[in-house]
């Protein structure tokens, strides 16, 4: 599996080591971690935040062999950027990368892992949701309730991938994610 980035991520999308990093105050509702809370504690984040180095433009690249399933907007923001998502199935599970400029890459698209699919958007971050098998589309605005069950949490998995290339891969390896669902072990 390939990191999605190229180099480092600027920040720690850990729970432990994002709470840590002061990046983000106490009480936050934008932490990058999975099942971090929003809009005061009613739902939760579905995914994980990575801020690459080089911010907006970053090319962002496939973790694995898939095909393109869905492209289509992923929200508006304040200042008027429409964002975007792909959906990627990669055999295994399926990849929500989102938070992009306008893809070129059409749904039916075959992607090769470590292929540039997308570049970041003005958020400076991807916003990466991992699905079951089989799953066609994503949560819009994350989870309220009981986590869905074909919701993943890829945080130990991206920060695998990460290698030593990422600055607080031994602190995200000896964090603890949320008691929420496991991506499948990927060989």
């Amino acid at each position: 599996m390939a990191f999605p980035f190229d180099g480092p991520v600027k920040y720690p999308f850990t729970k432990r080591d994002s709470h840590a990093c002061g990046r983000w105050g106490a009480g936050s509702q934008d932490y990058p971690y999975f099942g971090a809370p929003r809009d005061g504690s009613a739902r939760k984040h579905g995914g994980i935040d990575l801020y690459p180095l080089k911010g907006e433009g970053a090319p962002v690249k496939a973790i694995q062999d898939g095909t393109v399933i869905r492209r289509s907007p992923f929200y508006k923001r304040a200042n008027g950027e429409m964002t975007y998502a792909l959906l990627v199935d990669h055999r295994g599970y399926v990849v929500n990368y989102a938070e992009l400029r306008k893809p070129a890459l059409p749904e039916g698209a075959a992607v090769t892992k470590s292929q540039t699919i997308g570049f970041v958007s003005s958020t400076k971050q991807l916003h990466l949701e991992f699905y079951a098998p089989g799953t066609r589309g994503w949560m819009s605005w994350s989870w309220y309730g009981a986590m869905p069950a074909n919701l993943l949490d890829p945080t130990d998995l991206m920060a695998r991938a990460a290698g030593k290339r990422h600055p607080a891969r031994t602190l995200a390896l000896r964090s603890s994610p949320p008691a929420t669902g496991k991506p499948p072990v990927i060989r």
